[in-house]
C-alpha cells in the first residue's frame, strides 16, 4: 500500500473533495485524521472509512482559526506521534462569479483572497512545524484552472489560486532542506460535486449561472468541457493523484504544481 504506517491529516475532509482523498488514503494504509466544520459529514467520511477496514479520526477545526488548528496538529502529533502528510481541501461559500473585477467593491475582491490563503497558510504551517522536527512530510493544496489561465468573469479565485501556489513554491525552498515536500494540485471544474456530492460549488455556482443569465445545467457543462479530454474531471480521479504525490513514489518532487486539469490549464 502506497501509505502504509503514514498519519494524515485532512482538512476540508468532509466535502467532496477531502472525502474522497481521505477514503483514498484510508485504503492505501494512512491513518486519517479528518477535520472540518460539519461533524455531521465528517463522521460520515469515517464511517466510510471504518466500514471498509480503515482507520479514521475526527475533529470539528476551523481551518481559518489558526490557534484551532495548531491545537489539533499538536493532539494529532501527540497521539499519532508523527504527522507525515497534510492535505488543504477546504472549500469555502464566498465570493462571486460571473461579475466583472471592476463592479466588485474591495471587500468583494479581496475576501476569497484572503480566506484561501490564510487558511493554507495556517494549516500548512501548523503541520510543517511538526514535519520539520521529524526530517520528512509532505503538504498537499489545491487550486483552480484560473490560477494560470484567465477566465472572464470567474472573480477573484483564480487569483486566489495563484497566491496559494506561489505561497506553495516559498515554503518548499524553505522548508525543502528540513525534508519538507509542498506539492500543488491545479484542478479543472468537477460538476460531480455540485450534482451528486453537494459541494459549497452547488450555491456558487448557481450564483454565477443567475449573473450569466444561463441555465445551471449549461453551465455545469461549461465548467466541466474545458479540457483536451472532453469528459469532466472525478473525485476519484483528483484523489488517485493526491495518493500518489502524497507517497514515498513522489518523494523528489516539490516546490511544483501537478497540472490536473485535462490540458484546460497549460504546464
Amino acid at each position: 500500500m502506497l501509505l502504509e504506517t503514514k498519519n494524515a491529516v485532512i482538512h476540508g475532509a468532509g466535502g467532496a473533495i477531502g472525502g474522497a482523498i481521505a477514503r483514498a488514503f484510508a485504503r492505501e494504509g494512512a491513518k486519517v485524521f479528518l477535520a472540518g466544520l460539519s461533524r455531521a459529514r465528517l463522521d460520515e467520511v469515517a464511517h466510510d472509512i471504518a466500514a471498509a477496514g480503515g482507520k479514521a479520526e475526527a475533529a470539528q477545526v476551523d481551518a481559518l482559526d489558526e490557534d484551532a488548528v495548531e491545537r489539533h496538529a499538536a493532539e494529532v502529533k501527540g497521539r499519532a506521534g508523527s504527522i507525515d502528510i497534510c492535505v488543504n481541501a477546504v472549500g469555502i461559500d464566498i465570493g462571486n462569479q460571473g461579475i466583472p473585477l471592476v463592479e466588485l467593491s474591495a471587500d468583494d475582491y479581496a475576501e476569497p483572497i484572503t480566506a484561501y490563503t490564510r487558511t493554507n497558510f495556517v494549516t500548512a504551517r501548523a503541520t510543517a512545524r511538526h514535519m520539520m522536527a521529524a526530517g520528512a512530510g509532505t503538504v498537499l493544496s489545491l487550486s483552480p484552472p484560473m490560477s494560470r489561465t484567465p477566465v472572464a468573469l470567474s472573480g477573484p479565485f483564480g487569483i486566489a489560486g495563484a497566491a496559494v501556489e506561489a505561497m506553495s513554491r516559498q515554503l518548499a525552498a524553505e522548508l525543502g532542506p528540513h525534508g519538507v515536500r509542498f506539492v500543488g494540485l491545479r484542478l479543472n471544474g468537477i460538476p460531480e460535486t455540485a450534482e451528486v456530492l453537494g459541494s459549497h460549488t452547488r450555491q456558487m455556482w448557481r450564483r454565477a449561472a443567475e449573473k450569466l443569465n444561463v441555465p445551471f445545467e449549461d453551465l455545469l457543462e461549461s465548467v466541466g468541457s474545458g479540457g483536451h479530454l472532453k469528459r469532466p474531471l472525478t473525485v476519484a480521479e483528483v484523489a488517485n493523484v493526491a495518493t500518489f504525490a502524497a507517497s514515498d513514489r513522489a518523494r523528489y518532487m516539490t516546490g511544483t504544481i501537478i497540472n490536473v486539469t485535462g490540458g484546460s490549464s497549460p504546464d
